[in-house]
């Protein structure tokens, strides 16, 4: 109970420092990083699934280089698609070429299509523009209008 106590207190006290666009941290300088990211690293082994994507993005909000081999293990081995979402985002957020590269290659591989497309979206977005291509997709007006 402990735990899951700072691990709480540091979610929230870090809720009001969140930028609307991306910053270069969002932690006040006199924030003490490495028990922050000690506390989300105990979130991230929750039994609790909504707890454990707040852990994952944070870690990715905070730029935690620790966290890249944790958040690696996420994508490659949770069985929950939005655990793998969260960690592929936190990656690219983070830009350390292992967790971006782990990125890029859940784009083929994951098992999961949303997530394939998710992954290629967030390398597209956060990482290099112009590797991947997306298509809007196209809608039968036909159908829309056959009363």
């Amino acid at each position: 109970m402990k735990k899951f106590t700072v691990v709480l207190a540091a979610v929230l006290l870090l809720a009001p420092v969140l930028p609307l666009q991306a910053q270069e941290s969002v932690l006040p300088a006199s924030a003490n990083k490495a028990l922050i990211e000690d506390n989300l690293f105990v979130g991230m082994k929750s039994d609790n699934l909504g707890l454990q994507k707040g852990c994952i993005y944070m870690l990715g909000e905070i730029k935690s280089d620790r966290a890249v081999i944790p958040l690696m293990s996420v994508l490659h081995n949770a069985s929950d698609a939005s655990l793998r979402v969260a960690a592929a985002w936190s990656l690219c957020k983070i830009g350390d070429a292992r967790g971006v590269y782990a990125v890029k290659m859940a784009t083929q591989f994951d098992e999961n299509q949303k997530v394939q497309n998710q992954c290629a979206w967030f390398y597209e977005n956060y990482v290099q523009h112009g590797s991947f291509m997306f298509i809007e997709p196209e809608y039968n007006l036909a159908v829309v209008r056959n009363n």
